[in-house]
């Protein structure tokens, strides 16, 4: 089994963008799978919708708060944390 190195991942979010977006600036909002966020991220993020930033080149959770009136968001992460 090989290691994906950081640069993987950060040209996977990219093309993911892309892919979604239509540009590798714009920005995803949505839900994903375990499976999915593994093989996106080389891990798993957490449960909830995660926001994806091509311009800033970071990603987050967004989750629901306080009975879903609010947004709790954390876990900025930039790709080359990844």
């Amino acid at each position: 089994m090989t290691t994906k190195t950081k640069i993987d991942y950060a040209a996977q979010l990219a093309l993911f963008l892309l892919d979604q977006t239509g540009s590798i600036y714009g920005r995803y909002r949505g839900t994903m799978p375990a499976k999915q966020q593994r093989a996106l991220f080389g891990r798993f993020i957490g449960k909830g919708t995660i926001v994806i930033n091509g311009t800033d080149e970071t990603l987050y959770m967004r989750r629901t708060a306080c009975f879903g009136t609010t947004w709790d968001e954390g876990g900025y992460t930039k790709w080359a944390a990844l």
